[in-house]
């Protein structure tokens, strides 16, 4: 069996904040093999930026396990942390700002993660080159980032988070401060790239444009992964709820709301399938 490109398990995130401990992650479990692209959704505080940090390299779990493509996250040195983000990882930022470097053309820009690790300066040239002119930018290779439009910079960062051609690209919220259409050509883009390179990528967002682009979507709920989305169509969808290790699963708040569950619930084996239904249901004879 392939080795996963990203495999969590029984993940923990805690830290604090003044007198408080915060959980952030709960337990999560994530499997993604090489070569997908996934969106991981959920509300605000539900661990989707925490899981983003852990993947990054930026954060050390509290307990469980981490591995990211054969780098085991809860054992990095210093230098070998430096190391998994200069070669394994991609981040595109939420906000831009924190991919580019404001005094720098976009050219020098994308060049600057390869100088890094060392790239011979013609391959840099290059590389840097095909790039943008994938992106459709290059003809703003040498423009500041000051001066090129919300569209043209987050391609620009995508430039940058490809540039040393990662096996796993972390984006959070990549069309966030986009409008409809020009986030519709950022996630083509990125979808191409993906294919081509072979690169497993996942999203963090709010969009649900991005959901169409991927291969499945995860929901976090509570700091674990809740619910799994796998598209058949583009009008429907299968659904699948993650059962943790001690049998428990999450109920999609949907289909809560629609059934009126609430406190108790009721539960019971009917041929292969497990039907769950409000306890003010009467057991079926």
């Amino acid at each position: 069996m392939t080795e996963p490109i990203v495999d969590c398990r029984g993940v923990f995130h805690i830290y604090k904040t003044r007198d408080l401990e915060v959980v952030a992650l709960q337990g999560l479990d994530l499997r993604m093999d090489e070569g997908e692209m996934i969106a991981v959704v959920g509300r605000s505080g539900s661990g989707k930026t925490t899981l983003l940090n852990v993947l990054a390299g930026m954060q050390v779990p509290s307990a469980g396990t981490a591995r990211v493509a054969g780098f085991d996250l809860t054992t990095l040195t210093t230098q070998q942390r430096d190391h998994y983000r200069r070669e394994a990882v991609g981040y595109l930022w939420q906000n831009i700002q924190l991919n580019v470097t404001p005094e720098l053309s976009a050219m020098a820009n994308v060049q600057l993660p390869m100088l890094a690790r060392g790239v011979a300066p013609s391959e840099r040239r290059e590389r840097s080159a095909r790039l943008l002119d994938a992106l459709a930018i290059l003809h703003r290779a040498d423009h500041l980032p000051s001066r090129l439009s919300s569209g043209e910079k987050q391609r620009l960062g995508l430039a940058i988070a490809l540039a040393n051609r990662p096996r796993l690209l972390l984006a959070d919220e990549p069309t966030g401060q986009l409008d409809r259409d020009t986030a519709r050509h950022v996630l083509d883009d990125l979808r191409t790239f993906q294919r081509e390179l072979g690169t497993s990528v996942l999203l963090v967002t709010h969009d649900h444009q991005v959901e169409r682009h991927v291969d499945r979507v995860l929901a976090i709920r509570d700091g674990r992964t809740s619910t799994e989305t796998r598209w058949r169509t583009e009008e429907s969808s299968d659904e699948l709820v993650i059962m943790d290790r001690a049998g428990r699963i999450q109920i999609p708040s949907a289909y809560i709301e629609k059934l009126g569950l609430r406190d108790r619930v009721r539960v019971r084996l009917e041929g292969s399938e497990v039907v769950v239904s409000s306890d003010k249901e009467p057991p079926t004879e």
